[in-house]
């Protein structure tokens, strides 16, 4: 009995970005079968985004450049079909999810697909409906998109890929900004798509997650894919080594307080009194209030109730220009605060001296990059840019959303140092992570926030 050809056969595959000399990706060979979860590891901005992209289509399709080898699919070479030919077959999960959304709400989103692939309306709901409860977002369907945390958008896109059934799942970082208990939803189904017979083929730092689960792990080094066995996983995260404090607990400045703060209706955040070189970790599942408080904080979003005083100063009706003299805020999607024509001009900022930003862009493993520009690099090298570009202005209070997501264990630990110097020198860190790794270094103190209901 002949054997059935594999869902996915890559041959040779290699990729070079417009303006480029020398190819992002080459000699890329793998397979994916039927009732088969496979990894692809490797360090941040090593071209796995790349992979995914030349598989559906999106290189050279829409972002241009030069692609050579080919692409099966069930024995087929498909390496000519569009995009759209390819969704057929593959549904696929990019890092970035906010360029997947088309609609404003929650609901619309899951039918929208549906309906490009003109299912019947009574077949619509009955799927959106099912789709709703896996994956927890029944009590969200009415909201609109913007309402959601980054781990809910994750979910909702999740959702909607998994509602067509395609053939394969192509995944970049879906665990990214998951909760504990995201995590393991999301695990648990693609394990039950698995043994129907689906394919995954994913993208994932932490490969602790899925070292019992996946059948193989490809590692891409120098643009080209090998496999790596499952004995040759990455060391954890090392600890960098603590600065001694020669300042008492009753000696340490307040440095940010907060008393009743709400926002939208909702119930009070708990009260925050934060000294310098503190660490705080806002700890909570997806959809708690994390980044609204830390929105809070910053001045991007003004309370509904409560009081905030930084640095003894009442400063609840300062805006956000007047809070950024000594607050810094990383976001969540770093595409939003990148501006400058190249990595470096992003940090040699007005008033930032040039010797400190080539500090930052070395620490921070950025100096190879200097002369490219922001949105030309990967997700996580764009998160360490974003830190470094925060940094750069020396604030008192450093405020980040989920940006320890997309590196490497070594990217992490250079970011990880980097706060670590920025503590030891009396700054202040308050943060979000879903990551155990994160909070294992740092060592923070941790504030819990109650779910929005």
């Amino acid at each position: 009995m002949a054997q059935e050809p594999p869902l996915l056969e890559v041959t040779d595959l290699a990729f070079t970005h417009l303006g480029q000399t020398q190819p992002t990706i080459q000699n890329v060979n793998l397979t994916l079968h039927p009732g088969e979860l496979v990894v692809l590891a490797g360090a941040t901005g090593s071209g796995k985004s790349t992979v995914l992209n030349c598989l559906t289509g999106i290189a050279p399709e829409h972002i241009g450049g030069q692609l050579s080898g080919q692409v099966y699919s069930r024995g087929q070479e498909i390496t000519s079909w569009s995009i759209r030919d390819r969704s057929q077959r593959m549904g696929i999960l990019l890092q970035n999810v906010e360029t997947q959304i088309f609609t404003d709400q929650v609901g619309e989103e899951l039918a929208f697909g549906l309906e490009n692939w003109n299912l019947p309306p009574g077949e619509i709901q009955a799927l959106t409906q099912s789709a709703l409860t896996e994956f927890d977002l029944v009590e969200q369907q009415n909201w609109t998109i913007r309402q959601l945390s980054a781990g809910q958008k994750q979910r909702l896109l999740l959702a909607c890929l998994l509602t067509r059934q395609p053939d394969m799942l192509l995944l970049d970082e879906p665990f990214a900004f998951l909760d504990a208990a995201g995590v393991q939803l999301l695990l648990g189904l693609l394990l039950k798509r698995v043994q129907q017979g689906q394919a995954v083929l994913l993208i994932e730092h932490r490969l602790e997650l899925l070292k019992e689960s996946c059948d193989r792990i490809y590692k891409i080094e120098s643009g080209s894919v090998s496999p790596l066995h499952k004995s040759a996983l990455q060391i954890p995260v090392q600890v960098p080594p603590e600065a001694p404090s020669s300042t008492s607990e009753a000696e340490k400045t307040i440095i940010l307080q907060t008393q009743n703060l709400s926002w939208g209706g909702y119930p009070p955040f708990p009260d925050l009194q934060v000294s310098a070189g503190e660490i705080v970790l806002l700890k909570g599942e997806n959809g708690c209030g994390k980044t609204t408080l830390l929105k809070l904080l910053s001045g991007l979003l003004k309370p509904a109730t409560g009081q905030l005083e930084i640095q003894g100063r009442e400063a609840t009706r300062q805006n956000v220009v007047q809070r950024s003299r000594a607050i810094g805020f990383v976001l969540q999607n770093p595409n939003h605060q990148l501006f400058a024509e190249s990595v470096e001009a992003e940090l040699t900022q007005p008033g930032v001296a040039p010797e400190r930003a080539q500090k930052l862009l070395k620490q921070l493993n950025l100096s190879h990059c200097a002369e490219k520009h922001p949105h030309a690099l990967s997700q996580g090298q764009k998160r360490r840019l974003a830190l470094g570009a925060v940094l750069a202005k020396q604030p008192q209070i450093c405020l980040l959303d989920e940006i320890m997501v997309g590196q490497d264990t070594t990217s992490l630990e250079l970011m990880l140092s980097t706060l670590k110097n920025f503590t030891d020198n009396s700054g202040t860190l308050i943060f979000t992570s879903h990551d155990p790794n994160v909070a294992a270094v740092l060592t923070p103190h941790v504030v819990t926030i109650g779910t929005f209901s």
